[in-house]
């Protein structure tokens, strides 16, 4: 389209000529990271390479081989082509402009677009404190929108060579004091990753090669990961630190009550651990919840929480945070380069029963119980009777059916004790990737030993050189010193005058 318009009139307004990151201009027949270009007065430059090939380009068209590292799975391409599927591919930034300390260097290897999207409902909201059943398709619902951003974690802005001369490594191992954002395809949205900080002792956290190592740092998750920003990210939920996902995730027209979080409900609050109050659904006897997990991997049993020595642990918060090493997220980067060597994701899904709340769903309204059976939203039941007639409530009343109550959730039926709303883990994933290979890890190794060897060199030039200045300037003072006939050095005492007496006879 650029070449077309340009070929009617070479100084059409909006338009310029594509030029390649590597020099050449053949992007028309091969296809290549653009430099510079614009269509219609939208920049082209960065904006990745040109004519993707389903299959090959991009995991998102075709399925890797996961079983042989690297393959592609060619027949998933060939089946995605033949049967037109839309594709969905994910764009990084990685033709940033050249030069020094320029903002968009900070933003290398960030996504620009994920599946096939730059931004993405991350959930809806209708001013409940929870996810309902009607909220995707209510008129008073707002759709939050995220746009995409953060790095997929194998770049990360880099600090640069900040090490003394001679040191056998080509950094300290202490990142730049920002937030590194990770996009997190789960939650549709990124979450800042920081240092972790300075270990006990000084101990430094290394990455491999073959046989040599190099020092690195490790990020995890910020302290405030998936908690209330505004009126955006998790506004809505009753805790901290979880993000409703199941509009994303659920059925298009109604979505789920799911939610994503740390393992655990690690760093998040305390009260997720019982969620006792059950005032949302005008129950106050703090019906909640416990968390129990195996003590061990093997198989632990029947459960008995009254067993004196169960095989089961009670999780709270102070459990969490003492083991937060087993459920915190963790990327290991080089800080010189801002190359990610290896990351371990983790995190937990949990999910809710839906609510059956009378006043905002008509179907709940049904399930009306007369005789107060119910357990939940008297104040609902009792607006609902008033609103009848006279005489319709004088024959409720005289046949005891005046106490209207509403089932606590809409599993109310098998399960007439469950309150909804109760937000219950299901499980956590663990997933680990491995961005910089044995050779690449060598390679820096061998920067790091050749920077040792070159301060090496030079801090005994300037060893040698120092020694002889000295000695230099010794051997002139020597000389100075000990010339005899010199000037200020030859200090001779004069002879004392004769002295004649004479005596005279008087």
């Amino acid at each position: 389209a650029v070449d077309a318009a340009l070929q009617v009139n070479p100084n059409a307004d909006g338009f310029e000529m594509c030029h390649c990151a590597d020099g050449s201009d053949d992007w028309t027949n091969k296809g290549c990271c653009l430099a510079s270009g614009m269509h219609n007065h939208n920049d082209l430059s960065g904006q990745g390479c040109l004519f993707e090939v389903a299959g090959i380009v991009d995991p998102n068209y075709a399925g890797l081989d996961m079983s042989i590292a690297g393959a592609i799975d060619l027949g998933t391409a060939l089946q995605t082509w033949i049967d037109k599927e839309v594709s969905e591919p994910s764009a990084e930034f990685l033709c940033p402009a050249a030069g020094l300390e320029i903002d968009e260097h900070a933003k290398f290897g960030h996504y620009d677009s994920f599946a096939g999207s730059d931004e993405h409902i991350t959930y809806y909201h209708t001013g409940n404190d929870r996810i309902r059943q009607d909220d995707v398709s209510s008129a008073e619902s707002k759709a939050h929108t995220t746009a995409v951003s953060g790095s997929s974690g194998k770049y990360f802005q880099p600090k640069g060579l900040f090490v003394k001369v001679g040191t056998s490594q080509i950094s300290d191992g202490y990142p730049m004091k920002i937030p590194h954002p990770v996009y997190v395809p789960d939650a549709k949205r990124s979450v800042d990753f920081v240092f972790e900080g300075v270990r006990e002792k000084f101990v430094r956290n290394k990455i491999c090669g073959t046989d040599t190592c190099v020092v690195s740092a490790r990020l995890k998750p910020t302290a405030t990961t998936f908690h209330k920003s505004g009126d955006t990210d998790g506004a809505g939920l009753p805790y901290d630190g979880l993000q409703p996902v199941g509009h994303v995730k659920g059925p298009s027209d109604s979505g789920r009550p799911e939610y994503l979080h740390q393992p655990l409900f690690f760093d998040g609050d305390e009260k997720l651990y019982s969620q006792e109050d059950c005032t949302y659904v005008e129950r106050g006897d703090g019906n909640g919840i416990k968390i129990y997990r195996p003590k061990s991997d093997g198989d632990p049993g029947a459960f008995d929480e009254s067993a004196s020595e169960s095989t089961y642990q009670l999780v709270e918060k102070s459990y969490v945070d003492q083991n937060s090493d087993d459920f915190q997220s963790h990327i290991d980067i080089e800080v010189a380069t801002g190359l990610g060597a290896r990351q371990r994701m983790r995190f937990g899904t949990s999910y809710s029963i839906w609510e059956c709340n009378p006043t905002s769903h008509n179907k709940c309204s049904l399930a009306v119980g007369s005789k107060g059976q119910n357990e939940c939203y008297a104040s609902a039941g009792s607006s609902a009777f008033d609103g009848l007639g006279v005489l319709d409530k004088n024959d409720l009343t005289t046949l005891g059916r005046n106490n209207f109550t509403y089932p606590c959730s809409a599993a109310n039926l098998i399960t007439p004790r469950v309150v909804a709303g109760k937000i219950l883990p299901m499980y956590w994933f663990e997933e680990s990737t491995i961005h910089a290979t044995t050779g690449e890890i060598d390679a820096l190794a061998d920067i790091a030993a050749s920077y040792s060897k070159a301060g090496n060199v030079m801090i005994r030039v300037f060893a040698f050189f120092t020694i002889g200045m000295f000695l230099g300037f010794s051997m002139l003072f020597l000389c100075l010193c000990f010339e005899k006939k010199h000037s200020f050095m030859n200090s001779e005492t004069p002879s004392a005058p004769a002295t004649k007496t004479e005596t005279t006879n008087a």
